[in-house]
């Protein structure tokens, strides 16, 4: 027995300082094109937390912690039947363990309210890739189409692995947006995406390489929205849609909210032009981006992303879950304004369960909203230099808002704004044990639109940073400025990491404490 752990102790360190892991385990078939790939990927967080809940309504028994979970967990079975059929399924668990408040999203602690919940271990990809590259003669042209659950090609930030970042995680701007784009807090939805690659015969920064990626993704027609939880036990004088229950009105008020009425697919565009070395991985065909090139790569890339969604129900994108409270101008709740504990990607609009009638409660449920989102992109990698900069901008047109004495507001808009700026340099990019310094900057802005007038006013937006009571109608919503400061330590690659990061939250109108120390172990297996 004791020579049988020793045995696996060598086994073990042997496999995770193997340089060039692509595959902990590999089962092959008939032909060398017949293999499945079995991989374990993790994050661990190590973090101290400072938090204050003053001006933050939405935090609760908030306060200092230090935390260890497990920040993401993968596994992963990938490979390929024949050359031209891939396929990639992996099964997922987020802040496993995880405690602290993950501010600015809301108060509510990540894993413990929503990921255990509801997400713990379901599917995170689910992808048949069909390569038609592979069965004629593309004269330096590949084609590769990924259908299921990939990953939405929008910015660069959203369509590239977590592991392969360069600093501690993806920018909470980033994710804010995309979050918003998809409806989906994964960043994925079902359905697919088309890529072409065309590239010249240049060398150096005079070889230049085209990509476009054109995806169509399913609508919200089958989502089940949580409502009908919320309002369990509420009490026959509140009103819902119009009614007070006990009332059959509410009942079919309930079951239209669960989905959107018909579908609304999302359609992305995004398009790349690189000078240089080329991003993505085209020999596994995964065009995944990456900042973590640890000096291999020199080459620059400017990329532009567009996505529409129309005909989308408001009350799909509402951040209000039944009666639960809001806030009114003065910093006083009120039930039924929205609420910023729960879902997390959407909007603050007025909830359509507890209007005051039901031509108003029909009106908030049935209109039809439009999104669309832009975004520009850029990455130079040079050697030891890595310089990455994106901006984008998520829009909703066509949305319908209520002020406190129930006037309405038609054909109103609202925009969300984001950019970011990371930069890194490797010191010793030849060695095994590299070391890589880095900076990030991040800044997410979303636009707060103003109605009514007086104890009446009422403000909707992004409720990232919904804060605490005060007489200063700009003291509500506002710009997140994130700031992150740190170093990297690679052992040969990314698969065995060490990230040591300080970050620092400027959370709007009011002072927030919610900066954080943290310690990231990262292994791919």
């Amino acid at each position: 027995m004791k020579n049988k752990k020793v045995i696996g102790a060598f086994l073990l360190t042997a496999a995770l300082f193997t340089p060039d892991l692509s595959h902990a385990i590999r089962l092959s078939g008939a032909s060398e094109e017949q293999y499945m790939d079995i991989n374990l990927l993790m994050q661990i967080w190590f973090r101290q937390q400072d938090i204050s809940s003053q001006n933050r309504p939405n935090f609760v028994n908030a306060s200092d912690r230090s935390d260890i979970f497990f920040r993401r967990v993968r596994l992963r079975f990938g490979g390929s039947v024949n050359p031209w059929f891939k396929f990639n399924f992996v099964l997922r668990d987020n802040d496993f363990g995880r405690d602290p408040y993950d501010a600015p999203f809301g108060g509510q602690p990540t894993h413990a309210k929503r990921q255990s919940n509801r997400n713990t271990g379901v599917i995170h990809e689910l992808d048949a890739v069909l390569v038609p590259s592979a069965m004629t003669d593309m004269k330096g042209i590949t084609l590769d189409l990924h259908l299921g659950y990939p990953r939405v090609p929008l910015g660069r930030e959203q369509f590239q692995r977590a592991y392969d970042n360069l600093d501690l995680d993806r920018t909470n701007a980033t994710l804010r947006w995309t979050h918003l784009a998809t409806g989906d807090v994964t960043g994925r939805a079902f359905g697919g995406y088309a890529h072409i690659r065309g590239s010249n015969k240049g060398q150096g920064y005079s070889k230049i390489t085209v990509d476009g990626f054109l995806g169509l993704f399913g609508g919200f027609k089958n989502v089940k929205n949580p409502w009908d939880e919320t309002v369990v036990g509420v009490s026959s004088s509140t009103t819902l849609c119009g009614f007070t229950s006990p009332n059959p009105g509410v009942a079919t008020c309930l079951s239209k909210a669960r989905g959107n009425s018909s579908n609304s697919p999302l359609i992305t565009f995004r398009g790349t032009l690189s000078f240089g070395d080329p991003e993505g991985r085209p020999a596994i065909y995964n065009w995944l981006y990456r900042d973590t090139y640890l000096g291999k790569r020199k080459g620059i890339t400017v990329g532009v992303s567009y996505a529409f969604q129309n005909k989308i129900d408001q009350h799909i994108i509402t951040d209000t879950q039944g009666i639960s409270p809001g806030f009114r101008n003065t910093g006083q709740p009120e039930n039924g304004a929205g609420t910023v504990n729960l879902r997390i990607p959407y909007l603050l609009l007025p909830n359509p369960l507890s209007a005051p009638n039901s031509a108003l409660a029909n009106t908030l449920l049935d209109k039809k909203v439009d999104m669309k989102s832009y975004g520009v992109d850029f990455a130079w990698h040079h050697g030891p230099i890595s310089f990455v900069a994106e901006l984008g901008q998520v829009k909703f047109d066509k949305l319908v808002l209520t002020d406190g004495a129930n006037n309405v507001y038609p054909n109103k808009s609202i925009k969300n704004d984001f950019w970011l700026v990371k930069a890194g340099y490797m010191i010793n990019p030849q060695s095994k044990h590299k070391f890589e310094p880095y900076i990030s900057y991040s800044e997410y802005k979303p636009q707060i639109v103003k109605v009514g007038s007086g104890n009446d006013t009422r403000f909707y937006g992004d409720a990232t940073n919904f804060v605490g009571q005060n007489n200063s109608p700009t003291s509500y919503l506002g710009k997140i400025k994130q700031l992150g400061v740190g170093i990297n330590y690679y052992y040969i690659n990314e698969n065995f990491r060490w990230t040591l990061e300080y970050t620092k939250l400027d959370e709007g109108n009011v002072k927030i404490k919610n900066d954080a120390i943290t310690l990231q172990f990262q292994w791919i297996f």
